[in-house]
């Protein structure tokens, strides 16, 4: 990926052939080390638009040959362990040419970039290494590492287990991974100002992505609560996370505060990484089930999250979300023609968050409303409930626009928090679960007032009628109605063919009666 986070790795890469240069071509008349390799000035290192970071040596990108790069690629990096012939992956060699390739802008008009006859050879090259790959690969020599997508039962298994460890902060991480069907770089940028309530969704928008680092074409992200699975329901999984965590909110002794969902003190990457770490050390003892769910040895990842995300919405149902939708919510490329005139669509992004939320459109309650308040945010029940779970980040953040989200991820709490309910039940079968700290589950009083006013049924002026739901699964659920109510009909009558002998023979007997016979 061309993006500046990306340089130092680059450059590391550059250094492991600048070696290679160095211990290969170094000597004789194949000397090109000199040729190719310079050292860096203290000057030069001190120029921050060329991103040298920890580089000593730099190349002379316009003079490089394409064999060399060959030669480092099919020699060098080869095999990643010789002994038992195992290859590095086409995966792996690739990014060294991408190294060259984006290393090479940041060179002065002397020494780059690279030519447009080693593009055109390299491609090549790289094409037929792909090939000369398949025998390794088929026999299991190949070091792959690429993500298996998670299924969506092992994406609820895993958040099962989360939710019974009292891993709150993986629970939340995974959740909204899965929602946005984003790498865990985007979740850990993910701040308060980033989302907002819209109608009977929360919206998300990211600063940046991967291809936009500038944030020019970023797209919004509806994303649903889904009241009829509620261990992978956004809304609550963030009201619990926000309502337990909400002391990182508060701002510093210097007066400042972060309104980074996950990140520690703000610092950029610290969640991703704790994440990573946290998931890996939770499923020490899961794995044997985690393979069973088609995820290969060696080939568990946080960014399986993402692949499984967009495999479930796409293959889940015959009627799948439209795919210029699912393309943008997962910023993949959809080719440079096509993405002139396939833009983005609200109507199609709202049909694929409920599929994400883990609602099937071939199911009933598709269309199932998120559970919200009958009365406004100005009803005193609902006000105090809002400043127990969520009172420093309205005090410090409440400008940001993450109210209208906030009082849904509340009603999600009061939803599932009755007797034998999601919260309840998790509390019962382990009195010490952090659940025991949401604040509002301590005030029985306020508990019960809330819970009165608390539906997934449509309301007048609040939350009518869902949506991104497709005319197709609107008649199906009619379908649904006049079927049952034919199934009902047809009881009625087998119940009334049954009784209407008695029915005739005592209407019979009435009239005898009558007559004095």
């Amino acid at each position: 990926s061309y993006v500046i986070k990306c340089l130092p790795d680059y450059r590391r890469r550059v250094m492991r052939f600048i070696k290679f240069l160095k211990d290969h071509y170094s000597t004789g008349p194949n000397n090109l080390y000199d040729q190719l390799v310079f050292e860096l000035t203290p000057d030069d290192l001190k120029d921050e638009t060329r991103h040298y970071h920890k580089a000593t040596h730099d190349l002379r990108y316009n003079l490089i040959p394409s064999e060399i790069v060959h030669a480092f690629l099919s020699g060098e990096l080869q095999y990643k362990d010789k002994k038992n012939k195992t290859e590095y992956s086409n995966d792996h060699k690739r990014k060294y040419h991408d190294a060259l390739l984006y290393c090479s802008q940041f060179a002065d008009e002397e020494n780059g970039p690279v030519t447009a006859t080693y593009k055109v050879e390299m491609k090549s090259y790289l094409d037929s290494l792909e090939k000369q790959s398949a025998a390794a690969r088929s026999n299991g020599k190949m070091d792959e590492r690429d993500a298996d997508p998670w299924c969506f039962t092992l994406f609820m298994l895993i958040c099962t287990w989360a939710v019974e460890t009292g891993n709150i902060f993986v629970w939340a991480f995974l959740v909204l991974q899965w929602s946005i069907m984003g790498r865990c770089c985007n979740v850990d940028a993910i701040g308060l100002h980033n989302f907002k309530a819209e109608n009977d969704s929360v919206v998300f928008c990211l600063d940046t992505n991967k291809k936009d680092q500038k944030g020019e074409k970023v797209t919004e992200k509806h994303c649903y609560a889904n009241p009829l699975k509620p261990v992978i329901s956004l809304f609550l999984v963030l009201g619990v996370y926000l309502s337990l965590f909400q002391s990182k909110f508060k701002k510093k002794k210097d007066g400042t505060s972060s309104d980074k969902l996950f990140r520690a003190k703000g610092r950029d990457g610290s969640s991703s990484n704790t994440y990573c770490k946290s998931l890996r050390k939770m499923l020490a003892k899961k794995w044997e089930i985690v393979w069973a769910h088609s995820i290969r040895m060696g080939h568990f990842n946080p960014h399986g999250t993402r692949k499984g995300a967009a495999v479930h919405v796409t293959t889940a149902t015959m009627e799948p979300p439209p795919i210029p939708s699912v393309l943008l919510r997962g910023e993949w490329s959809m080719g440079k023609v096509i993405e002139v005139y396939w833009r983005y669509s609200q109507l199609g992004d709202t049909y694929l968050g409920r599929c994400l939320a883990g609602l099937f459109p071939d199911q009933p309650q598709f269309g199932i409303l998120p559970p919200h308040f009958t009365v406004g945010s100005d009803n005193p029940y609902v006000k105090e409930g809002m400043r127990a779970c969520f009172g420093v980040i309205l005090d410090n953040f409440g400008h940001c626009g993450c109210e209208g989200a906030l009082l849904l991820f509340l009603a999600s709490i009061v939803y599932h928090s009755d007797e034998g309910g999601f919260l309840m039940e998790t509390i019962a079968n382990n009195p010490n679960h952090p659940f025991m700290d949401i604040p509002i589950l301590s005030n029985k009083e306020l508990l019960k007032n809330l819970r009165d006013v608390v539906t997934t049924d449509p309301t007048p002026l609040i939350m009518v009628e869902a949506t991104g739901v497709p005319q197709t699964v609107k008649l199906q659920d009619r379908l649904r109605e006049f079927s049952d109510e034919i199934r009902e009909f047809r009881k009625e009558f087998e119940d009334l063919k049954l009784s209407l002998p008695d029915m005739m023979k005592n209407a019979v007997d009435e009239k005898i009666k009558e007559a004095g016979q």
